[in-house]
């Protein structure tokens, strides 16, 4: 499954049974369609108000009328646990041992994709967050500054990889933050 073409990207998030809407673009030298001089997530956000969820039989024509623009998905499927990134990056290294996870990456961050209602089970420092149910969202890649570590699919496959629940991903993320205050690599 292709995740850089956004169109590809959308029909294999759409299969997972994902709600997904058009977010914000980012335009070279013009910065985001939101128009906010300061914007913290430049062509990677919601529209404001009430976007149109994309499906499956009209992808193609939707995301054509918007290139660059954000896939954001709804997190009633799945919770999202946020970490500074180079504690993802560890955490990451142990759960690939284990059960590769659903993974993102943007510049500043890693994204942790678990069971829906069990993000908060995984919480063991303040620099997590977990976005979580029908007024969570998170951008998925293809959209700006945001890639896959590990795709929410078996690789070469449309078969939908296992979400852990936030209790397994707990003890990676309590070693890395351990690792981390102790300045231990």
């Amino acid at each position: 499954m292709s995740t850089r073409d956004p169109a590809a990207a959308a029909r294999a998030y759409i299969s997972l049974g994902w709600s997904l809407t058009l977010g914000h673009r980012y335009r070279p030298r013009q910065g985001c369609t939101c128009a906010e001089e300061d914007c913290a997530l430049p062509g990677a956000h919601p529209l404001a108000g009430e976007s149109p969820q994309l499906h499956e039989d009209t992808v193609d024509e939707v995301v054509s009328t918007a290139p660059g623009a954000a896939l954001i998905a709804g997190t009633n499927r799945f919770d999202v646990i946020m970490v500074p990134r180079m504690l993802g990056v560890a955490v990451m290294a142990e759960l690939d041992r284990r059960t590769p996870t659903p993974c993102f990456f943007t510049e500043d961050s890693c994204a942790l994709l678990v069971l829906p209602s069990t993000g908060l089970h995984a919480v063991v420092d303040d620099g997590i967050d977990v976005y979580s149910g029908p007024e969570g969202w998170v951008a998925l890649p293809p959209s700006r500054g945001v890639r896959w570590d590990t795709a929410p699919w078996l690789e070469g496959t449309a078969t939908p990889r296992e979400l852990l629940h936030g209790v397994q991903v707990r003890p990676s993320l309590e070693k890395a933050f351990r690792m981390s205050r102790s300045g231990t690599r």
